[in-house]
C-alpha cells in the first residue's frame, strides 16, 4: 500500500449507503456520523496524515481486521449489514458487539452451509461407489446370459444336426422298405420253401436282412437319443436365459436408478455450493460494512494512542530487532522494512509492519494455515487473511493480486499473491499479526518460521 494511496481512508470517508434507524428515521452515512464526533479533530491532523498516511493506514487497518477476525474465526461468514445507530451520536462498543453477534449467527449458518456441502459430497461418492458396483453387477449379468445363449445355440444347432441325419439316413434306407414289411410279414424259415431260391441262398439273404434291420433300428435308437438330448439342452439353455435375462433387467433397473439418486445428490451438492458462495459474497461485503464501526471507535481512541506513541519513541530498536526484521521481511517478500511494529507514528504506533518492494514482488504465506478473507478492502487493494493457528491470524494488505482463495489450506512458503506497484516503482505490504484478536509483533513469529 502507498502511503499517497492511503491519505484519505480513515479521514471519515462518506459511506454512500444510507443507515435507516428504526421508527423510519433516516440516518446520516457512516462517514458523516464519524465526522460528528471527530471532524475537528480529523480537520486538525490533515496537513500531518499526508505527511505519513502509510502510518494512518496501518492503524487503520488493523482496526478494521480487528473487527473483522472474530467473526472470520468462527465461520467464512459475516453479517448482512452494519448495526444502524442514531445520528446524534456514532456506534460505540456496544453497536460493535452486536454486529459481532450478528457475524456470529451468520457464520453459523455459513459453517451449516459448509457441512450440506459436505454432506452432499459425502453422499455423492457414497452413491458413485454404489453406482459401480451396480454395473459390475449388470456386466456380470450379461456375460452369463450371452453364454447361456450361446449354449442354447449349440443345442439348436446339435438338434437340427440330429434331425437332419435321421432324414438323410431315412432317404437311404427308402429302397428297402417294401423289402423290410415283406419280412415282417413271412418268416425267415418260409424263405428256405421258396421254389426260386437255392435254400443256402435264401438263407444268407435272410441273415443280411436281418442283420440289417438290426443296424437300422440301432442307428433310428441313437439319432433319437441325440435329438432328444440336443432338444433338452436347448430347453434348458433357453431357461437359463431366461433368468439371467430377468437377472440382468433388475440389475439394468438398479443401475438406472442409482444413475437418478446420483444425479439428484450432484443437484443437491451443487445448490450447496451456490448457496456457500452467495454466504461467502454476504461475507466479504459485509466485512468492509463492519470495519466502519471499528474505524469509528478508532477516531475515539486515537489520543490514547497518541500517547502510547511517545512513550514508544523513545525506545530505539536493537540490533537484534533490525537483524530479525530482515530475516522476517525476508520471508514474506524479497524487500526491505520501512516501519516496525510499535513504532510511532501519527495515528499511535504501528499494529504491524510495513515493508517494501519491487512492484510485482511475489508474497508468500509465512505459516500453514487456512484462508479466511481475500478480497478487496477499499483503498487497501486487496487484502489477505489467514488463520494459521487457534486464536493467530495474519493479516497481509497491499496485493495487485490474489493466488489464493477463500477456504483454501495453505503450506508456509506457498505463494499467495503479488504485491502492487508500476514498474519501476516499489509496492508497500502491510502485515498484522493478532492472537486473540490483539496484535502482537511479528518479528519473533517470523523469525520461528511462522509458529508458534
Amino acid at each position: 500500500m502507498a502511503a499517497a494511496g492511503h491519505r484519505h481512508s480513515f479521514r471519515g470517508r462518506a459511506n454512500p449507503a444510507l443507515r435507516a434507524a428504526p421508527g423510519g428515521r433516516t440516518l446520516r452515512p457512516m462517514g458523516a456520523a464519524i465526522r460528528g464526533r471527530a471532524g475537528q479533530n480529523a480537520a486538525a491532523e490533515r496537513p500531518g496524515a499526508r505527511r505519513a498516511g502509510g502510518g494512518a493506514a496501518s492503524a487503520g487497518l488493523a482496526l478494521a481486521a480487528a473487527a473483522a477476525l472474530p467473526v472470520l474465526v468462527s465461520a467464512p461468514s459475516w453479517p448482512g449489514s452494519a448495526v444502524a445507530q442514531p445520528s446524534s451520536a456514532p456506534p460505540g462498543p456496544a453497536a460493535l458487539r452486536d454486529a459481532r453477534r450478528a457475524a456470529e449467527a451468520d457464520g453459523e449458518a455459513a459453517e451449516a452451509a459448509a457441512a450440506a456441502v459436505r454432506a452432499a459430497a459425502e453422499e455423492e461418492r457414497r452413491l458413485a461407489a454404489r453406482r459401480i458396483a451396480a454395473a459390475r453387477l449388470v456386466q456380470d449379468a450379461e456375460r452369463r446370459l450371452d453364454a447361456a445363449e450361446q449354449r442354447w445355440r449349440a443345442a439348436r444347432a446339435a438338434q437340427a444336426e440330429a434331425a437332419t441325419e435321421a432324414r438323410r439316413r431315412v432317404a437311404a434306407l427308402a429302397p428297402l422298405v417294401p423289402l423290410m414289411r415283406r419280412l415282417a410279414l413271412w418268416p425267415v424259415e418260409t424263405l428256405l420253401v421258396l421254389p426260386a431260391a437255392e435254400p443256402a441262398e435264401a438263407l444268407q439273404g435272410a441273415v443280411v436282412l436281418h442283420g440289417i434291420a438290426r443296424r437300422l433300428r440301432a442307428e433310428a435308437q441313437a439319432l433319437r437319443a441325440a435329438e432328444e438330448a440336443a432338444a433338452q439342452a436347448g430347453r434348458a439353455a433357453a431357461a437359463e436365459a431366461a433368468s439371467l435375462a430377468g437377472l440382468r433387467d433388475a440389475a439394468a433397473a438398479a443401475a438406472r436408478a442409482l444413475d437418478a439418486e446420483l444425479a439428484a445428490a450432484q443437484a443437491r451438492r451443487a445448490e450447496a455450493l451456490d448457496a456457500e458462495a452467495r454466504a461467502l459474497q454476504r461475507a466479504q461485503a459485509s466485512a468492509a460494512r463492519a470495519a466502519d464501526l471499528a474505524e469509528m471507535l478508532a477516531r475515539l481512541e486515537q489520543e490514547q494512542a497518541r500517547a502510547g506513541a511517545r512513550t514508544a519513541a523513545r525506545t530505539p530498536p536493537s540490533r537484534a530487532a533490525a537483524l530479525a526484521a530482515r530475516q522476517g521481511a525476508a520471508s514474506v517478500v524479497a524487500g526491505r522494512l520501512l516501519r516496525r511494529f510499535g513504532e510511532p507514528g501519527e495515528a499511535g504506533p504501528a499494529r504491524g509492519l510495513t515493508l517494501a518492494a519491487p512492484g510485482g514482488a511475489r508474497v508468500v504465506s509465512p505459516c500453514a494455515g487456512r484462508v479466511v478473507f481475500g478480497g478487496p478492502f477499499r483503498s487497501y487493494g486487496r487484502v489477505l487473511i489467514v488463520e494459521c493457528g487457534p486464536g493467530t491470524h495474519l493479516v497481509l494488505a497491499g496485493l495487485a493480486r490474489l493466488d489464493a482463495a477463500v477456504g483454501a489450506r495453505l503450506r508456509a512458503g506457498e505463494p499467495v499473491g503479488v504485491l502492487g506497484g508500476g514498474r519501476g516503482e516499489d509496492g508497500t505490504l502491510y502485515l498484522e499479526l493478532r492472537r486473540r484478536g490483539e496484535p502482537v509483533d511479528p518479528l519473533p513469529w517470523l523469525a520461528a518460521g511462522g509458529r508458534d
